[in-house]
């Protein structure tokens, strides 16, 4: 068995060392890691429980998770396709920054059996908050560890906390009407971008592709879908846009594929990384339309990252004359990521929060 006081955390997350720094205590039996964040160290984590000659398995929102899960050979499930129904050995909990998200888990975890059902994340991403809300609630919850702006606490069981759970999850599906140019029905789940409300950015996206000449016909890409809005009003307009729909978020696309039914639409919803995964889902010349309201916070850090591969590889999955529409922060610089991926793009409209471009392109 590797000594784990030597491995090397080569994934940076505060909360990926915290997860170490306790393994030593967790390998006398099977570990199920639930709501599991992307930035874990993967390979570590696996070559640790194989020592050990312990199964992990991964249960989480985040396709990206599934994917390096499944990359080093522990077995993962996506919310997009099913929760947990039954686990065995000791439960982490991940605690995400979207506490909605968080109660959802608590939900699914309430009639389930666990040798032992622990919770761990960052102090600023809400943890210490719910331990109190929970011992308030009477639930037995204890602290273990904290280090690294991390905390680590254990349950004895889920069941006096029901009404409370039941409580903060009471609205994790939420249905609205989009009064907009044209009516639609949305529905939304929590954790999902902009839940409960339409998105500022979202709603100037549609006005001004209401007012402005644009592909109506062809293959459509709504990259970072959330709750299907902009995808579905489009296909609403124009029946003869295919709309294909991504997002790295389970619940998101459980959310646009409920608001595509909703409306009576077609198109599909499937998981991706901007594009990484949409291989098997590009038309052979490419798309004809690509739209987004990209992203651009990783937690509470602005971060340019996920805009900057939309923007860099959008070319490669487009068609020549295709266009990439999308809506941003006025503080955020894609003017010149556009500039240097397309050449040719305009600002097609501003106010004194938000820009729309239209970038085409050209060979």
């Amino acid at each position: 068995m590797p000594n784990l006081s030597t491995i090397s955390l080569s994934a940076s997350s505060p909360l990926n060392q915290f997860l170490f720094r306790q393994l030593g205590a967790w390998l006398d039996q099977p570990l199920n890691l639930i709501g599991a964040p992307a930035n874990l160290d993967w390979q570590q984590l696996a070559s640790v429980f194989a020592a050990a000659q312990q199964p992990v398995q991964v249960w989480t929102n985040d396709w990206r998770s599934v994917c390096a899960a499944q990359a080093v050979g522990i077995q993962s499930f996506f919310t997009a396709d099913k929760a947990p129904t039954r686990l065995v050995g000791r439960s982490l909990l991940f605690w995400p920054k979207a506490k909605e998200e968080g109660y959802w888990w608590l939900e699914q975890l309430l009639n389930l059996p666990h040798e032992q059902l622990l919770l761990a994340g960052e102090s600023n991403g809400g943890i210490n908050a719910l331990a109190k809300q929970l011992k308030a609630a009477d639930l037995a919850i204890s602290k273990l560890d904290s280090a690294r702006r991390c905390a680590l606490y254990t349950l004895n069981a889920l069941a006096p906390a029901k009404d409370l759970i039941i409580q903060n999850t009471s609205t994790t599906t939420s249905s609205q009407q989009w009064a907009g140019p044209d009516e639609l029905a949305l529905v939304s789940q929590a954790g999902v971008f902009s839940h409960g409300r339409v998105d500022e950015g979202s709603a100037l996206l549609i006005k001004t592709l209401a007012q402005q000449p644009h592909p109506t016909q062809g293959q459509l890409l709504d990259i970072g879908c959330g709750c299907g809005l902009l995808g579905a009003w489009l296909v609403k307009q124009h029946p003869t846009l295919t709309l294909t729909a991504a997002d790295v978020s389970g619940f998101a696309l459980k959310a646009t594929r409920a608001t595509l039914a909703a409306n009576g639409l077609a198109g599909q919803a499937v998981a991706a990384d901007i594009f990484s995964g949409l291989a098997d889902y590009t038309p052979e010349q490419g798309f004809d339309f690509i739209i987004s309201n990209p992203p651009f916070h990783t937690g509470k850090t602005t971060d340019y990252e996920l805009a900057s591969r939309l923007i860099s590889q959008a070319p490669q999955f487009m068609r020549k004359g295709a266009e990439l529409w999308l809506v941003a922060n006025r503080f955020l610089p894609y003017g010149d990521l556009l500039q240097q991926a397309f050449k040719n793009f305009v600002l097609v409209t501003e106010t004194g929060k938000f820009r729309v471009y239209k970038a085409i392109k050209s060979n």
